[in-house]
């Protein structure tokens, strides 16, 4: 990130949010809000002293409510730009952060503003969002103490986390030593999300049960799993190195029915079947950690809405053919990479950011658009504004502008000829497919 900011040819727009996108390929106009972060950034060196001196603690987002913040703060240690931002729904306006900024950075009077930039092409990267589960209370999470996520455990286990990489449970701050896993929670279960989560919670399960294991000499995890999915060489191999060389990483094929708490010790009794050995197995465990499944992240249909793209099923950006066209939409110029497609693990994310970034460039730089001919041509005299044309265009390239006469965007339009064949009154033909050229071709045929 620290380059890609230093970079002479890239601009970072940070702290800001997209409000509209209009125009068409080669010409797109971003409307971008500015949100107000009430501390002057050209003049904050990121040295932390307003932080020190605010007394206002809430729950960390960024650690994911393991740990609290301050009202004004740094989202995270490797944030770009490293700068402060005050939480006004969090700050009591004290003005301590003010009083103590030896650079005068903070500003109270800042507003959000907006700028209008314009765009040859356009690349979604907007990632993915991690399942719900506390609005569904899969597995007593948000019930019981001791039952985290993957990412939750990530976060206690890193070095910039809240225990400063010490692994500790929440109810009463000892070290486990019996740790579950459980795969799948809210994947691969047709009354949440059909889908696999690409392999993605499988690796992240043994990565973290691994780097456990390694500082941990005392700690046994079992991995309660439906199918491991390593798909390509280099996961199968990792799969097979972590069974063969860790033997305190246990793997036990088989759903697991429930997750009980003994309210003495809020030790957790893991209730489920192993397939293997045909019986229904119950075990207790000192941290239960659950492997949730990748969605779409929630500003996914608002993006999708501003630019008319399609989604998937899985409610995932959806691509225009996923062998030949894998990064690009039905729009032209606007391309998706990484895990706003679908679930996927970071060297896949990293082939498909390539591809749409290669794409985009290769879009933009080319200076020219190779525009079919075999296009719509409307009748202005025979069309009556009904908007036919526009509610059935799948490409959203023939609107009916402020004259009621139906206008076609050539450079959106692909060709498909369903606004010709939807129209009530003949008014829009195809430019060497006229119906008179073609009953032409028919009589020089015939006669």
């Amino acid at each position: 990130m620290v380059e890609a900011s230093r970079h002479p040819n890239i601009e970072l727009r940070t702290y800001c949010e997209i409000k509209d996108i209009k125009g068409s390929a080669g010409q797109y106009k971003v409307t971008i809000e500015h949100k107000p972060t009430y501390v002057d950034w050209d003049k904050c060196t990121g040295c932390g002293r307003c932080m020190e001196k605010c007394p206002v603690l809430v729950p960390n987002e960024f650690n994911y409510g393991l740990g609290t913040r301050k009202a004004i703060n740094i989202i995270h240690p490797n944030a770009v730009p490293k700068k402060a931002y005050i939480d006004m729904d969090a700050c009591i306006k004290c003005k301590q952060c003010q009083k103590n900024c030896l650079a005068d950075a903070i500003n109270y009077d800042m507003e959000p503003w907006y700028e209008e930039i314009e765009v040859g092409a356009i690349v979604i990267a907007t990632g993915y969002e991690t399942y719900d589960i506390e609005k569904h209370g899969d597995f007593g999470y948000g019930k019981y103490y001791n039952v985290l996520t993957q990412i939750e455990l990530e976060r206690l286990i890193s070095p910039t986390g809240p225990t400063g990489g010490h692994l500790k449970r929440i109810s009463d701050g000892k070290r486990p030593k019996r740790i579950a896993m459980i795969q799948c929670v809210g994947s691969r279960d047709v009354k949440t999300n059909a889908y696999c989560s690409g392999g993605v919670c499988c690796l992240v399960a043994m990565k973290n049960a691994q780097l456990l294991i390694q500082e941990y000499d005392d700690i046994e995890v079992s991995i309660f799993y439906i199918d491991i999915r390593t798909t390509s060489k280099e996961e199968e191999e990792y799969y097979a190195r972590i069974r063969g060389e860790f033997p305190q990483i246990r793997f036990i094929k088989g759903k697991v029915a429930e997750v009980r708490e003994d309210p003495e010790t809020h030790n957790l009794i893991v209730r489920s079947e192993d397939v293997i050995s045909g019986k229904i197995i119950s075990q207790e465990f000192d941290m239960v950690v659950l492997s949730t499944a990748m969605v779409p992240h929630p500003k996914s249909k608002q993006i999708m809405d501003l630019l008319g793209l399609d989604k998937a099923p899985s409610g995932f950006f959806k691509e225009i053919h996923t062998c030949l066209n894998p990064v690009e939409t039905k729009a032209s110029g606007i391309y998706i990479g990484g895990a706003c497609r679908n679930p996927m693990a970071v060297p896949y994310t990293v082939s498909t950011a390539r591809a749409a970034a290669a794409m985009a460039i290769d879009f933009v730089s080319a200076g020219k658009f190779r525009l079919e001919l075999i296009n719509p041509v409307i009748d202005e005299s025979l069309c009556i504004g009904c908007g036919t044309c526009e509610r059935n265009c799948s490409f959203n390239a023939i609107k009916i502008g402020d004259d009621g006469i139906a206008h076609l965007n050539e450079i959106a339009c692909k060709g498909c000829g369903v606004c010709a064949s939807s129209c009530p009154v003949k008014a829009i033909s195809f430019r060497y497919y006229r119906d008179e050229q073609l009953l032409n071709e028919i009589d020089a045929i015939i006669l």
